[in-house]
């Protein structure tokens, strides 16, 4: 054994590397006794210690063993070790996947959205995706109110649970003042989102198996949560006054929740009547299930009194209220609330507990700076001053073009437009987004949101974050891919 104290690493090192190699060379046969510390120290000419260390570096990796009142002896190998201690690798069929967990096979990433057109000779108007623009001033805000919070001596450390004090008394002021709804901060649970609020109620309150009401069409998300969780999904069709619980009485028997979004229902913008509410409570009492109201950009609404929501009329705790502040302010802002029954609080935390033991607590402090003091209201405000007049542009422009080739469905608040061409079959609807696209606009096919297919062409545009001026050019162009699309179909169904 070598003493090489030409290289740079630590002596003790060295003589571990030289003995590993004898082990594994075969010098030293598993079962040897190997010199003692003292004698070993003494051959090479070095300290003891440096010995010492060697023996235990050796002894850890599994090389040597130390035995009382005997010495140090070169560990037997079992089978299938190779002389280095490490496993033999065998020839064998690469192992199947993980097993997933039923949830992970059911889970299903955001569809893929609608292939990308060709590049386009001059200015496209996108009214296919759903692009809100902050308002500077929001932004302006937020950040002084950040800058301070951040200066300040008390800046918030670990979250809390339920969310931070300061936003849920903030929240309930606003919600008592702007929406007629009288809670108190242990009322509410602050959630990274109102796709967490749904995580949350399915896995509190659904079992595998369980049945679910969601309003058909609705959002893609609202559906595919419950049916994650291993939920059937009953379809409720949305009618001009929101979803009737009479019509689907019979189906819905026996399920144990109900997702709604009465105050702006997505994607139709229908606004379900008070008195529907009200039934709707009450049969959610009489059949012992629960009520989700989904608060979808009511607080973007404009020319419309709002009903009493949901959980207002609520008098013995079947009502979820969820919102969204990413709605209300930009999207980034990944905050949302929750207005949770009395009974079913403590185990909404203990499920949250579970998920992140609390939603990011800077953000919260800061967005209870802003609505503390008023700009989180002047900002909804000045948002629904905007898209009034960009609601009208559009549906002006169609409503004139078309006449009763269309239909606008609900439509008093948020950025989007739900339109009906009931006169074009759905087997179109491809032949529809390229003409309008050939003529400068972009545009988006509602089919994913329906359960049920419907027969014919229904379209989700987004103004939002598109001017009036845009948004009138942008009206003609696609009554005119229309009137050109049903052309060719006429001419197609001519010829056979």
């Amino acid at each position: 054994m070598a003493n090489r104290r030409q290289h740079d690493e630590p002596m003790y090192a060295q003589f571990a590397d030289a003995i590993r190699r004898d082990i594994d060379s075969g010098r030293f046969q598993p079962g040897a006794r190997l010199p003692g510390s003292r004698s070993m120290a003494v051959a090479l000419g070095v300290s003891r210690t440096v010995v010492l260390m060697a023996y235990d570096q050796l002894e850890s990796e599994g090389y040597l063993e130390s035995r009382s009142g005997s010495g140090t002896y070169v560990c037997v190998r079992a089978a299938g070790v190779s002389a280095g201690g490490a496993p033999v690798q065998e020839q064998m069929e690469a192992p199947p996947a993980p097993r997933l967990s039923r949830l992970a096979r059911r889970a299903a990433l955001p569809a893929v959205p609608e292939a990308e057109m060709p590049a386009f000779d001059g200015d496209v108007i996108d009214l296919a995706q759903p692009r809100v623009k902050s308002d500077p001033r929001s932004l302006k805000a937020w950040m002084q109110n950040l800058t301070a919070l951040l200066r300040s001596r008390d800046a918030p450390d670990f979250p809390e649970l339920q969310g931070a004090i300061a936003l849920r008394k903030a929240v309930a002021g606003y919600l008592s003042v702007e929406r007629g709804i009288e809670v108190g901060p242990d009322d509410i649970l602050i959630v990274s989102g109102a796709q967490q609020a749904r995580d949350l109620i399915a896995r509190v309150l659904l079992d595998e198996g369980d049945a679910v009401g969601v309003e058909e069409p609705c959002h893609w998300s609202v559906r595919h949560t419950y049916e994650a969780m291993g939920a059937r999904i009953v379809p409720c069709q949305v009618g001009p006054q929101g979803m009737d619980i009479e019509r689907h009485a019979a189906a819905l028997d026996g399920v144990r929740l109900v997702n709604v979004a009465p105050s702006f229902q997505f994607p139709t913008g229908v606004v379900m009547s008070e008195e529907r509410r009200r039934a709707l409570l009450q049969w959610a009492y009489a059949h012992d299930a629960c009520l989700v109201e989904d608060d979808f950009d009511c607080e973007h609404r404009f020319g419309v009194r709002t009903c009493p929501t949901l959980w207002s009329l609520d008098r013995h705790g079947r009502v979820i209220h969820v919102s969204s502040f990413a709605r209300s302010m930009f999207p980034a802002l990944q905050l949302g609330y929750m207005l949770v029954p009395r009974g079913l609080r403590e185990r909404f935390l203990a499920v949250k507990w579970l998920a992140d033991r609390g939603s990011i607590s800077l953000q919260q402090h800061v967005l209870a700076m802003c609505i503390g003091s008023g700009q989180y209201l002047r900002d909804l405000r000045r948002i629904a001053h905007r898209l009034a007049p960009r609601h009208r542009a559009l549906a002006g422009v169609l409503e004139g073009k078309l006449g009763e080739d269309m239909e606008v469905v609900g439509s008093v608040a948020g950025g989007s437009l739900f339109l009906r061409l009931p006169r074009l079959a759905r087997g179109a609807t491809e032949a529809l987004v390229t003409e309008a696209f050939a003529r400068g606009v972009r545009i988006r096919s509602a089919e994913r949101f329906h359960q049920t297919l419907p027969e014919h062409v229904t379209l989700v545009l987004s103004y939002a974050g598109v001017s009036e001026v845009s948004l009138k050019r942008a009206g003609v162009r696609l009554a005119e891919a229309y009137l050109a699309t049903m052309k060719k179909e006429r001419i197609h169904s001519a010829n056979g």
